[in-house]
């Protein structure tokens, strides 16, 4: 049993950090967490305005008003996706902002996140090419993190076979 998750961020450099955090479960499930920058212990100043209009479209503002503190989205994720052998990202990227997100609330996920692509190494027959073909398929991405979590599981039902995406 698999779960996909993904990351929107303050942007696209080492600076930045997690804004935003969803994932999408076997049974349909999903769920989208907001984060809280100033709740960080870590100093999370960077911001990309063109990450902000361009992109996911989450203002700092909406963030500081309607995050939850790096704590709470960490304690939720432990808690929710510590049953699932399998947690998947579609980007190395959404391994480092997991990363930052555990360090600055100086926690330690009960799960283990692993790209796809490593993960389908795994399976014969099947390639990282043939997700990426997959995702092309379904068009551009939403870049909100529990759309685009939906997306990637989406991707991997039809790159894997409906009788094995469980």
């Amino acid at each position: 049993m698999w779960v996909t998750l993904d990351f929107e961020a303050s942007g696209l450099t080492e600076a930045s950090y997690p804004i935003e955090v969803g994932y999408s479960l076997p049974d349909g499930n999903s769920i989208s967490l907001l984060i809280n920058p100033d709740t960080s212990p870590e100093n999370w100043q960077h911001w990309d305005d063109f990450a902000e209009t361009e992109i996911h479209g989450l203002s700092r503002f909406a963030l500081k008003k309607d995050g939850l503190s790096v704590i709470d989205v960490c304690k939720h994720l432990n808690g929710a996706l510590c049953y699932y052998s399998d947690v998947l990202c579609d980007s190395q990227w959404d391994l480092f902002w997991l990363g930052r997100l555990y360090k600055a609330a100086h926690m330690r996920p009960t799960f283990t996140l692993t790209e796809v692509g490593h993960w389908l190494l795994n399976h014969d027959g099947v390639s990282r090419q043939d997700f990426l073909a997959a995702l092309e398929s379904l068009g551009p991405a939403p870049h909100r993190a529990e759309a685009d979590a939906k997306y990637i599981r989406e991707a991997l039902s039809m790159t894997l076979g409906k009788e094995r995406c469980s």
